[in-house]
């Protein structure tokens, strides 16, 4: 029978889930907002270089700085996960109130990059880490509980394109009211999110959650890590992750513009990011469902996927007509699955448990730097070329770096392995 304080944890579990998948939408819709913009008189004359700004500084705050403001308050012992979070959402609801005030791209950079963004990436941090408190790796649903944090923002994705896109049509309504009520919306969850919150514990055993401990122990003493090889696997990863933020973040901006490039319609273009949207929910909540029997292999699974979207990417960059668009849309939603479905749960191979806070830390700084770049450098090329032909080229090779930085990864981990079995061999025979 599940306990009450476990109970709890569901609790909090299921609001969190709602409110990522709330605000995975605004964010990933900023695609569909760009169309909108461009039919307000109060930016007739912007690029899609500056529409695409405030995304950009939006990712910086929200996986980069916020990380760094992040790590500061937990230094100095300041203030607590709860407080953090209720400082977060304030931030995301100002900041959405601020931008449907918005007259120019500069005032977006600030009310959506910096005040949202900032408050989004507070949150984010805080609540990976209540969940992970809640269900620790060695629980039965680890990879389930953390991944279901993400798992169902695609869903987020699907619908609020699309209410972007009727809004946008309605001329009492538009994009500003849309902000605004979703300003009240995201209010309403964090308000139900604070009020339940209740008290985290520590850690929280097998035995008090109610499922039976793991009885497989590993036996192999592994070789101590050395700050040489810690250093250098935080760089690989954060190599690796840079180039995933890169990656992973362009097509939710570039899609909707690059449809209506090769002629077609709003709706047809808003019907493409469904697609992205559903598959990608299907594919991490299957991933996510299966992925505490992957235990071990997460990193490679996530290579493989990876490996998949860099050939999906190249066959789009040459592809032309609507049917390929949707086709790439339902290719990379069902591979982002098991690309993203161990988002925290893969960073317990890395190091065989160890670092696993300041590598969730690092993957979120890395991430940053990849997803700021993207936006900007997307817009800047459809702005010279008149095409996306570059960036789907650019989004495959990042893929092929992550691939590469992750096959380095697992071949160490394999060679740690192969070095535990001699030093147990030595240890048999010397006794």
């Amino acid at each position: 029978m599940i306990s009450s304080p476990l109970y709890r944890g569901w609790v909090v579990l299921g609001i969190t889930v709602l409110l990522f998948v709330f605000w995975a939408g605004i964010g990933n819709s900023w695609g569909t907002t760009i169309l909108c913009l461009q039919q307000d008189e109060d930016f007739p004359t912007s690029s899609l270089a500056l529409l695409g700004a405030p995304l950009t500084v939006y990712y910086a705050f929200k996986l980069s700085l916020s990380s760094l403001i992040y790590l500061a308050l937990a230094e100095f012992g300041l203030l607590d996960l709860r407080q953090v979070v209720a400082i977060g959402l304030s931030l995301m609801v100002l900041g959405l109130l601020l931008t449907s005030l918005a007259n120019g791209p500069e005032f977006l950079v600030i009310s959506f990059g910096v005040i949202s963004g900032t408050g989004n990436g507070l949150v984010l941090l805080s609540m990976f880490k209540v969940i992970a408190l809640w269900f620790p790796w060695s629980h039965r649903f680890h990879v389930l509980t953390t991944s279901a944090l993400s798992n169902m923002m695609p869903l987020g994705t699907a619908i609020l394109n699309n209410v972007n896109a009727q809004m946008c049509s309605i001329p009492s309504l538009g994009w500003r009211w849309a902000f605004r009520i979703y300003a009240v919306i995201l209010s309403t969850l964090g308000l139900l999110l604070l009020l339940v919150y209740g008290n985290p514990p520590e850690e929280v055993s097998n035995g008090q959650c109610g499922y039976p401990t793991d009885k497989k122990l590993d036996f192999l003493e592994k070789p101590p890590w050395s700050r040489r090889s810690t250093i250098a696997l935080h760089g690989v990863w954060a190599v690796a992750i840079c180039c995933k933020g890169f990656a992973f973040f362009l097509p939710f901006v570039i899609l909707p513009k690059h449809v209506t490039d090769l002629g077609y319609n709003d709706y047809e273009a808003a019907y493409v990011m469904t697609v992205l949207g559903i598959m990608g929910m299907i594919g991490q909540m299957f991933s996510s469902f299966v992925g505490d029997y992957l235990k071990g292999k997460l990193l490679v699974v996530s290579m493989v996927a990876a490996a998949l979207l860099t050939l999906n990417n190249i066959i789009a960059a040459y592809s032309t007509s609507l049917t390929g668009a949707f086709v790439y849309s339902a290719v990379s939603g069902l591979t982002f699955g098991p690309y993203n479905a161990g988002y925290y749960a893969v960073i317990n191979e890395i190091m065989d448990g160890e670092n696993v806070d300041t590598l969730f830390l690092t993957m979120r700084f890395s991430t940053g730097v990849g997803a700021t770049t993207g936006p900007y450098l997307a817009g800047y090329i459809r702005d010279v070329t008149g095409s996306y032909y570059a960036v789907f080229l650019s989004i495959a090779s990042c893929f092929g770096v992550f691939v590469l930085a992750t096959t380095t990864v697992t071949f160490i981990n394999k060679w740690r392995d192969l070095r535990s079995v001699e030093l147990m061999k030595n240890k048999i025979t010397f006794e």
